[in-house]
């Protein structure tokens, strides 16, 4: 945001104050800021006034004018520029002049020389295109520069607004605020009274315009704007567009209230605020054609859609040259409702940007108050009707700010007398009690001031953190502890060639919803976007969002993986997910899971699973030590096609807490020739085969085992049987190993299975 520094002294005074010393307290205190100077490449212009005009002999598109820039000097001009009349002021560049690095001369217009130009906003470039010269209806002395008539060396400040800060994007704002940084006093608005009196028709039929009221105004006349008024929108990066636009720009760059002027002789019918209905389209002010869902809230009337509520307005009701009466809309709509309005039409004006962050109900009607006043004496006309909805009145949040609590957190005693006026400074109301200071929120910071935290950092922010009193820490300083577990499984799987995401803990419904999951219960107070408001319970519908996110770029095959917490009533737990698409088969990644695992040195097995979201038949839950520790499979095919995901998707979910790494052993290695014995086992179907392989592995002389086999037939086997073929490696560290010694150990490993599976020797 762009300001100048003389239109924020216009508010508080801030005379013998350097605007560098601004812009580095407002940076240190409040938001980052700096300053520019308004200026352009612009020498040998002067101001002058039309003494005669006739029309050129040999072309009628052409004016000649006798311009008196200097007392004893009077030159002439040739302009296209038909309007101009006689005894206006306007900026003429004389020959020599430098405008933009072009040299203006002398030029001959079919005979007729022209000693010099008189100079438009666009050769300025002030607006892209503009029609006509500047005129300038302020009285100078003959011959100022056009640089003071401009105020081009002007010192300007650039705001960076954080997005809890909305009450900044005004002169206002920035003016309250800089009362309170430097101690000085903030000058009162005039008032300008309007009460609620003839008859509009307006209704509010979506719960998320809080406020709407409107003014008529008839019999005004639209022209272009005074030079003083064109001038403020040029420094703040706005064109000109006419004199009923251009003030209710001004209103919102001044107070942060966006308004809006509607041509009330091209509205049929009443006004109603409402959601858009499927179907439903709008050509734009900005010249665009714009398809409407129900996520956009819209003015309209009972025929047509007037304009996107707090976005932008359409161009079949728009204020030009031939409108004579006009509705100024204000109103106040949900700053959640106008992001997702604003983000789906991918869309953002200056009115949206200020909605988004939240402007100030209760000053709405103030606002839009002195707007009105300047249309009447800018523009003429009268007041007709004015009508004001606004169903709850804002009740200001009150907070109360115990001493206590604040030596808690600054160290230091309150100095009351300091926090009142500096809180008051702020916009704030409050009084003081016995122990405490009690404070009303003002609707301007009511989006971003909650509690007695919030009140304490804006006391110690004004002060300065730097005024604190610096304290040695009570306890020496501990480096951060590594999870080991954590580096190993980023070890692990980065070498396999996944890529680590880092997803936000908080998540909207709609995936739960589409997998069935169970639907997460905590809620956020004050979520970044209304709809992302609860805390997750899997890391899944976020592997997901990621995946289709770098499928909408373009990029099909995908293997990622995120270590990060979920969350439940009564507890939060670390989960590992893994996400590949395109990379690996249903086999591979399955491995790779167990391989994982047996890295991490925990004995696991797998059982078959029911989850809802899953393939039915392509997923198994994952066990150690009867306690589940996770789960994986393909993602159901009817799931993939309401996601319109092109190839199968492999996730899974390991419970980190859950799993605890067994201490390696470690062994000499045998310098004697193992003995290698194959094993054909039958056991039931559903019996895991992992669970054979862990306690076969717990036997000291078997050194590796492999499965070659698993086949079923029952004609063989017997019904509900499978035969497993196992080899076994088996090796002694004393000496190379007997067939009797090796015979006896395949019998006690086969009385064990026998006793543990119930699996038989085939």
């Amino acid at each position: 945001m762009r300001v100048p520094l003389s239109w924020i002294n216009e508010f508080v005074d801030l005379e013998g104050i350097e605007a560098e010393d601004v812009a580095r307290v407002l940076t240190l205190r409040s938001v980052e800021a700096s300053v520019s100077l308004w200026d352009a490449d612009l020498e040998g212009v002067v101001f002058g006034k039309v003494v005669d005009l006739w029309v050129h002999s040999k072309d009628e598109g052409l004016k000649v004018c006798k311009v008196k820039v200097e007392e004893d000097r009077t030159v002439q001009i040739i302009t296209r520029d038909t309007s101009l009349k006689k005894g206006e002021g306007v900026l003429v560049a004389l020959p020599g002049a430098r405008i933009s690095g072009k040299v203006i001369k002398e030029k001959e217009f079919s005979g007729v020389v022209s000693q010099g130009m008189m100079l438009s906003a666009s050769e300025l470039g002030l607006e892209d295109g503009s029609e006509g010269v500047i005129k300038v209806d302020e009285d100078y002395p003959l011959g100022t520069p056009g640089k003071k008539v401009l105020g081009f060396g002007e010192p300007m400040l650039e705001i960076e607004i954080t997005p809890n800060r909305g009450d900044l994007l005004s002169i206002l704002g920035i003016a309250r605020e800089l009362s309170a940084l430097f101690d000085r006093p903030i000058k009162q608005l005039e008032e300008y009274k309007l009460e609620d009196f003839g008859a509009l028709d307006i209704r509010i039929e979506d719960s998320d315009c809080k406020r709407y009221r409107g003014i008529l105004i008839k019999g005004l006349e639209v022209k272009d704007s005074p030079l003083w008024l064109r001038r403020r929108l040029w420094q703040c990066g706005i064109r000109s567009i006419n004199n009923v636009v251009d003030i209710t720009n001004y209103i919102m760059l001044e107070r942060g209230q966006p308004l809006h002027a509607f041509d009330w002789d091209k509205i049929e019918g009443g006004i109603t605020v409402r959601s858009a209905k499927a179907g439903e389209s709008i050509n734009t002010l900005m010249g665009t054609y714009k398809q409407l869902t129900e996520k956009n809230l819209v003015i309209a009337d009972s025929r047509k859609i007037l304009a996107i509520a707090g976005v932008v307005g359409g161009a079949e009701s728009a204020v030009d040259k031939n409108t004579k009466n006009i509705l100024l809309e204000g109103a106040y709509f949900d700053p959640y409702r106008i992001r997702k309005s604003a983000r789906s039409l991918g869309i953002q004006t200056e009115s949206s940007y200020r909605f988004e962050r939240n402007v100030d109900v209760e000053s709405l009607k103030v606002h839009q108050n002195s707007a009105t006043e300047l249309i009447l004496k800018l523009a003429g006309g009268r007041v007709d009707a004015v009508k004001d909805i606004y169903p709850e009145p804002y009740k200001p949040i009150k907070i109360f700010l115990s001493f206590g609590k604040y030596k808690r957190y600054a160290g230091e005693d309150l100095d009351e007398e300091y926090a009142l006026k500096v809180l008051q400074r702020l916009g704030f109301e409050c009084s003081k009690s016995t122990c405490r200071l009690e404070v009303l929120v003002p609707a301007f910071r009511s989006f971003d001031i909650k509690g007695e935290v919030d009140l304490i950092e804006e006391i110690l922010r004004v002060k300065g953190y730097d005024g604190l009193k610096p304290e040695p820490l009570p306890i020496p300083s501990k480096p951060k502890r590594v999870n080991k577990l954590e580096s190993v499984i980023r070890a692990f799987l980065s070498s396999r060639g996944f890529f680590e995401v880092l997803n936000f803990s908080y998540e909207s419904l709609d995936l739960y919803l589409v997998l069935g999951l169970e639907q997460p219960k905590l809620e956020i107070a004050n979520p970044l976007l209304k709809d992302e408001r609860f805390l997750r319970t899997s890391l899944i519908p976020s592997l997901i969002r990621s995946y289709l996110y770098n499928q909408k770029n373009f990029l099909q095959k995908v293997s990622i993986f995120e270590l990060g917490k979920v969350f439940f009533e009564d507890r939060e737990e670390r989960r590992l997910g893994l996400l590949s698409c395109d990379n690996h088969s249903l086999e591979d990644f399955r491995a790779l899971v167990s391989d994982l695992l047996t890295y991490m040195s925990v004995d696991h097995f797998s059982q078959k699973s029911n989850y809802p979201f899953l393939h039915p038949n392509l997923q198994v839950d994952l066990f150690a030590d009867e306690e589940k520790i996770g789960f994986l499979g393909v993602l159901h095919p009817l799931i993939q096609r309401q996601l319109d995901i092109k190839s199968s998707v492999l996730i899974a979910e390991l419970y980190i807490e859950k799993i605890e790494p067994k201490k390696h052993k470690y062994r000499s290695l045998s310098n004697y020739p193992p003995v290698i014995r194959d094993l054909s086992l039958v056991m039931d179907k559903d019996q895991p085969v992992d669970k054979l392989i862990i306690y076969i592995r717990r036997l000291e002389e078997v050194e590796d085992l492999s499965v070659f086999s698993v086949w079923t037939k029952e004609e063989v086997l017997g019904e509900g049987k499978k035969s497993v073929g196992i080899r076994l490696f088996l090796r002694s560290t004393k000496g190379s190993m007997s067939d009797e010694e090796a015979n006896s150990i395949v019998f006690r490993l086969v009385e064990g299975l026998k006793k543990e599976f119930n699996v038989n020797l085939r």
